[in-house]
């Protein structure tokens, strides 16, 4: 054991070689944490139980291997220390390679076939030479779903298949108009990338990922342990956001100019989970893209019959008040806001919260990011373990800006992202910033429902007409009714309006009143409810916007 330990000692630090000699006068590195021989038991194919002694036939690490609890454990997970201080910038892959040396290249090319599996020179335990680092970068920038993980292949409900002709066809006319790019509009966004770099990473998108991967880290080996894949899995998660918005550039055929903001965020303050970025990767045509890797699954999900687990947006159990915690990077002003900011939604619906400064299942948990590079961020929907809410509290109107966030972690997209958002906006495809098409196009309009509420301007969930602008004099998003007046709602912060607060009580407060179609929603807002013939089929189905009262029907849209 001693002669292992001075065979590490040039490779670890002096953090390390403390733990390791505590764990061996503790017996840590026998059986499991027990302690004893059985580490090093030789059975019949020689130490086959490895030093966690767990039995397998993993060989030293045995079959736990890095992660476990004994030492083959602890040695894989120096190792994972090691390659990441030796291996690549993971905010920045093309600027370190770029940067990269040919004595250094070792290390980087192992950490690089780690992260990109799929690169032919990865295959076979061969590595990709330092003369390839050009042909790397080409791919990574154009093309990193080839190198990535295989996409699983999901089983999507069609939510229109066996509907009335109708319904299906007047959803299928919204979709035919809804985020498709005229030839006008996709020569304007290539225009601007003629006066724009288009095709290279901002500094300001490389440090915004390096902060959030840095938080992202720390909170999933606090809430969900210290496992070694944890860093693995979040740069997957950054990859896979970033491979959606590739795809949704590839949709639009403008891929080969543009390459989307890599800051490890969808729609400017949206984080997607893995599974949300498969099913969207599914809806964009990627199912099965990328290279096949052992212990990363790739094959189908099994069905689902609802549309919020069969989206991956999930709703929260408000049988009992949503735990919350406060972490300590909050400042007492900052707690106050959040704690404001939940009290308006829980006067305004039947959601609750509840304070746990050890909170345990799932739960919200507010932190504080030092960054000039958003406001707020935060996944839409509840996610396991538990739903990190970064604040940045550098944007003014803090407590809207916590209610904002906290309504996507209830599942709340936003409003610009309707299926009917055209009827009521105007994208000025000539003033977007070019690298975040995604905040603008819709890449899937089955993921998200209206609950039957009518477009809202004043939504705490619009964005501000100015948003994205290469320009910033002029709008990117232009209200179709009364501009003059609607123009400055765009991106308020100050309250909840009438249509959040309706929405919010469709979602959570009418129990066993769930729509069973994610257009229910649309069909309500267009009069579908009220058609004789439509008028069963709606009230068995779309139970969240049409209720029954005293044996007549009410539209959600018209309650007060």
């Amino acid at each position: 054991m001693i002669s292992i330990l001075l065979l590490l000692i040039p490779f670890c630090s002096t953090q390390i070689i403390p733990e390791l000699l505590a764990g061996i006068r503790g017996g840590r590195f026998g059986d499991g944490g027990r302690g004893g021989p059985r580490g090093f038991h030789r059975g019949p194919d020689g130490f086959n139980e490895g030093f966690d002694g767990t039995g397998g036939p993993g060989g030293f690490d045995g079959p736990r291997g890095r992660g476990g609890g004994g030492l083959g454990g602890l040695i894989g997970n120096i190792a994972a220390n090691i390659e990441q201080q030796m291996g690549l910038n993971d905010a920045d892959v093309i600027g370190d390679l770029r940067g990269a040396s040919r004595s250094e290249w070792g290390a980087k090319a192992r950490h690089f076939c780690r992260r990109y599996p799929g690169h032919p020179k990865c295959q076979r335990g061969q590595l990709p030479q330092f003369t390839d680092v050009p042909t790397i970068i080409e791919t990574i920038i154009y093309n990193a779903g080839d190198l990535l993980p295989r996409v699983p292949l999901l089983n999507i409900r069609d939510p229109l298949a066996g509907l009335n002709s109708e319904l299906v066809g007047f959803i299928k006319g919204l979709q035919l108009q809804f985020g498709q790019l005229s030839s006008q509009q996709r020569n304007d966004i290539q225009n601007s990338c003629r006066s724009f770099k288009c095709d290279q990473q901002s500094t300001q998108n490389t440090q915004a990922k390096h902060e959030l991967m840095s938080k992202m880290l720390a909170f999933d080996q606090a809430v969900g342990g210290k496992a070694a894949p944890a860093h693995d899995k979040v740069n997957l998660r950054f990859d896979r956001t970033q491979q959606v918005k590739q795809a949704m550039l590839k949709r639009a055929n403008l891929s080969h100019i543009i390459v989307p903001a890599d800051n490890g965020v969808f729609d400017r303050d949206v984080l997607l989970t893995e599974h949300q970025a498969n099913f969207l990767l599914n809806e964009l045509g990627e199912a099965g893209r990328g290279a096949d890797v052992p212990g990363v699954p790739g094959g189908r999900s099994p069905r689902s019959g609802v549309f919020f687990q069969e989206n991956m947006v999930q709703k929260w159990d408000i049988w009992k008040p949503i735990q919350y915690t406060l972490d300590d990077s909050l400042e007492e002003s900052d707690k106050k806001d959040i704690r404001d900011a939940l009290h308006e939604i829980s006067i305004n619906t039947c959601i609750l919260f509840k304070y746990n400064a050890k909170p345990k299942g799932y739960h919200l948990n507010y932190m504080k990011v030092d960054s000039t590079t958003f406001c707020g961020l935060s996944y839409v929907g509840r996610t396991d373990p538990a739903n990190p809410i970064y604040l940045s509290f550098q944007c003014g109107d803090n407590r809207g800006v916590a209610m904002h966030e906290t309504m996507h972690a209830l599942g709340v997209s936003h409003q610009h992202l309707r299926l009917d958002r055209d009827k009521y906006i105007k994208i000025d495809w000539s003033n977007i910033d070019p690298q975040h098409y995604d905040t603008f196009a819709i890449s899937d309009a089955k993921l998200y429902t209206s609950y039957g509420t009518k477009y809202a301007y004043d939504s705490i969930m619009h964005y501000n007409a100015y948003l994205g602008a290469k320009d910033p004099s002029k709008p990117t998003m232009i209200p179709l009714v009364n501009p003059a007046e609607n123009t400055p709602k765009l991106g308020q912060r100050a309250k909840l309006t009438r249509a959040d607060i309706r929405l919010l009580k469709k979602m959570y407060c009418r129990p066993g009143c769930d729509d069973q179609n994610v257009h229910c929603g649309t069909w309500a807002l267009h009069g579908y409810c009220k058609m004789k013939q439509h008028m069963k089929w709606m009230n068995d189905n779309c139970k969240a916007i049409v209720t029954s009262v005293d044996n007549k029907m009410y539209i959600g849209i018209f309650e007060k």
